[in-house]
């Protein structure tokens, strides 16, 4: 996470999933001093725990945890406009096709953003017969994600899978000339 949020000059970056913190803090060592992770974590205890790692390092003053359901305050960010270079998932599993409706619906994503969804290939689950609710909820999400035409995404097979969205138009150059008829 550190190496994609330098390698994108990223600035503003948001975290559905805190656990322990420790993405978060990754990600905030590659921003520049004024860059910022908005962390969403539902669970209290878990918010206290990483801001009390986040104390110990200098970059942790770039950290701010939401407390909440990751959805409610997804539509809190929307309503405020706010815009990040990189979001990055890794929540409840059942819920990562709501989340990329919420982000792309309500515009969550900055021109050249990336959303970088963790578990897409999950113990396998989405092309096995394991049938757990989380494989299955992983296999729909990757489904709506493939079968969306405007994006490009990439799988990356590193560990429990790492699927990287953009959109088409922030990746592909325009390939209309000024009549308006496509150029090979």
């Amino acid at each position: 996470m550190k190496s994609l949020v330098s390698l994108s000059k990223a600035t503003r970056v948001l975290e559905i999933g805190l656990f322990t913190g420790y993405s978060a803090l990754a990600m905030a060592e590659a921003l520049p001093p004024d860059g910022v992770v908005i962390s969403l974590e539902m669970e209290p205890y878990l918010a206290k725990l990483a801001n009390e790692n986040f104390k110990k390092s200098s970059h942790g003053k770039k950290i701010s945890v939401r407390i909440g359901l990751a959805k409610d305050k997804l539509m809190e960010l929307a309503g405020k406009g706010d815009k990040f270079d990189i979001i990055f998932v890794d929540a409840n599993k059942e819920e990562y096709v709501d989340y990329y409706k919420i982000i792309m619906d309500n515009d969550l994503l900055s021109k050249n953003g990336m959303i970088v969804v963790d578990n897409a290939l999950y113990r396998g689950g989405p092309y096995t017969d394991i049938g757990d609710k989380r494989g299955t909820a992983l296999q729909t999400f990757n489904e709506v994600i493939a079968s969306d035409k405007t994006l490009h995404h990439v799988m990356l097979s590193v560990r429990d899978g790492i699927l990287l969205i953009q959109r088409k138009k922030d990746v592909e150059p325009d390939t209309t000339n000024v009549n308006g008829t496509q150029v090979n």
